[in-house]
């Protein structure tokens, strides 16, 4: 009950963060297939690379630009969803419902985008980048899986239990059945 009310006591700004944070892990994600669609089929520029270094790279990234956007999207991201948690880590409630599940969403929304991208544009062809991009969104996701079912099904239903014994003792002290005496 005691989290339900201190979810007023967080600050609007704070909510805005959540949602700019989670929106801006899911930026990176999107970005990241735009880096390592059709290279191999740009012959023009593979041709002008100068030494076998510069063919690999451009076999493997496309628009290494927006490589660095992405990366720096999912790093400041995730970044500012760790400190949100790390600073409202007492109430499960506002945590499951802002970095969590938003998160996981938008990890598993980031890796269907890349595995549609790969499978329709790369003909199946897993690049490097599309390696790292797989590998990344994946353990996002499985991270932010197991975060929220954690917190969702062990961490809030420990508080739960002890809010319906409280309430119990409660109705026992004013002379009323409580749940546990019903059953």
């Amino acid at each position: 009950m005691e989290m339900l009310l201190d979810l007023d006591k967080i600050p609007r700004l704070h909510n805005i963060y959540a949602s700019f944070f989670t929106w801006l892990l899911l930026a990176g994600y999107v970005v990241f297939p735009a880096t390592f669609t059709t290279v191999n089929h740009d012959n023009k520029i593979t041709q002008a690379a100068q030494t076998e270094l510069e063919r690999q790279i451009l076999t493997e990234v496309r628009n290494a630009p927006l490589l660095y956007i992405a990366a720096i999207c999912c790093i400041v991201g995730g970044s500012g969803m760790i400190w949100l948690w790390w600073k409202w880590r007492s109430n499960y409630i506002w945590m499951i419902n802002r970095i969590f599940l938003p998160g996981l969403l938008n990890s598993v929304a980031g890796l269907i985008s890349t595995l549609v991208n790969i499978y329709s544009a790369q003909n199946g062809d897993f690049s490097i980048t599309a390696k790292v991009t797989v590998i990344a969104t994946g353990v996002c996701s499985a991270i932010t899986a197991l975060l929220f079912l954690l917190y969702n099904n062990w961490a809030l239903s420990r508080v739960k239990e002890r809010h319906q014994e409280e309430m119990d003792r409660e109705l026992k002290y004013l002379g009323h059945e409580g749940v546990a005496d019903k059953v």
